[in-house]
């Protein structure tokens, strides 16, 4: 089959250059612009590790999914088996045999990393720890985490209890965005359970940095570990780091990426959704050109330091026909091309935006037929034909 592809390039005043990257000294690393997809940092990021209380992550998303699905009610209380009771590390202080809501034991792991929580929600929602562990595992891998396979509901040192610094974020991305409401307890500061208060462990919360969540690791095998997230000026920043040395590196590491990605990258907008980009021509239309607009905010992530060289240009597949409609979406797409953020094998990036008809258009008369074609073929645009 034969088509058609129109392109229309033109040139606009447009940051883009070679991010310098920030120096970590975490075994594995990852930051991710959420706003815009960009990876800014990438260290061994594929790599199953030990991932200690970050691993709670999934366990967090057992329990709110089984919240969502109407398998569970916050109100509901769970037993405090022996197990959960006897287990160490940090915990939540619960005492054998009460009966805790879900509610607070979901803060207890939250807010104080509660290895005892861990278990009762475990064993509350599938009998036993062990169980549970299998459903994590065989869940994760269901929703896109290609590289983690758990033994415990805790994070508690195993050497089959693996997850990668890309999952981690993966699945902090997966938690804020699909569980906003559960979400806001990451950003709680203490929690108080039995007369015993207990801080959030999350560095970042009290630096002011924009901050909201989620959640520190440390086993004497994974060493000191954080995955959080931060927002600043409309931009948002998921990142992961590992294997740190101490409580301070861990919350310096922190506070110098969380700086470093907002400062060092900015988010400009080249198009408003709904904004003209510019006119297509069009065949058998009331007029020659239709005005195309931009399906939703088209926005790039640009180095602070960076030069005046990005292009961009409308590829439309197939030729646009009147009649057209206002919204009508195209088979077809804007593309920038810039230089990558990062230093990678590529030269040169593209990026690919939907795009739509602006405006309604008629089909025109035989006089207007004749007119628009000879104008199209006329028209500065190239034309180029392939088949497959």
């Amino acid at each position: 089959m034969t088509k058609l592809l129109i392109f229309s390039t033109f040139l606009l005043g447009i940051y883009s250059t070679v991010a310098q990257g920030f120096s970590t000294s975490a075994r594995t690393a990852l930051v991710i612009d959420n706003t815009t997809g960009e990876i800014l940092l990438s260290k061994d990021i594929n790599r199953p590790i030990s991932p200690a209380s970050m691993s709670k992550l999934m366990t967090l998303w057992m329990v709110f999914e089984s919240l969502e699905e109407g398998k569970i009610d916050l109100d509901d209380t769970f037993r405090v088996s022996r197990k959960a009771w006897k287990k160490g590390g940090s915990k939540m202080f619960l005492r054998e045999g009460e009966y805790v809501t879900i509610e607070n034991l979901i803060k207890g792991v939250i807010i104080q990393s509660g290895n005892d929580a861990c278990i009762v929600l475990a064993e509350g929602i599938a009998g036993t720890e062990e169980n549970f562990s299998e459903l994590m595992t065989i869940r994760a891998k269901e929703i896109g985490l290609t590289n983690s396979h758990f033994k415990n509901s805790t994070g508690w040192p195993d050497p089959e209890h693996k997850m990668s610094s890309k999952d981690l974020v993966t699945l902090a991305t997966k938690i804020r965005e699909e569980y906003p409401s559960y979400y806001k307890i990451f950003d709680d500061l203490e929690f108080t359970w039995d007369k015993i208060s207990q801080k959030n462990r999350n560095p970042l919360l009290s630096m002011n940095v924009g901050a909201d969540g989620l959640k520190t690791g440390y086993t004497e095998e994974a060493g000191y570990g954080l995955i959080a997230s931060a927002t600043q000026n409309k931009r948002r920043i998921t990142f992961v780091i590992t294997g740190l040395k101490s409580v301070g590196q861990r919350a310096r590491e922190a506070k110098g990426i969380t700086t470093w990605a907002f400062k060092k990258f900015k988010l400009k907008t080249f198009f408003k959704k709904n904004s003209v980009i510019l006119e297509a021509p069009v065949w058998r239309g009331k007029k020659e050109r239709v005005k195309i607009s931009a399906t939703n905010d088209i926005q790039i992530l640009l180095a602070n330091d960076s030069k005046d060289d990005t292009t961009m240009h409308v590829v439309l597949k197939e030729p646009l026909v009147a009649p057209l409609k206002k919204g009508q979406k195209i088979n077809g797409h804007l593309v920038i091309r810039t230089t990558p953020l990062l230093k990678t094998n590529e030269e040169i990036k593209q990026l690919f935006f939907p795009i739509e008809v602006s405006e309604d258009l008629e089909r025109g008369g035989l006089a207007n037929k004749l007119t628009t074609n000879l104008d199209t073929l006329k028209s500065n645009l190239f034309f180029l034909f392939g088949s497959n």
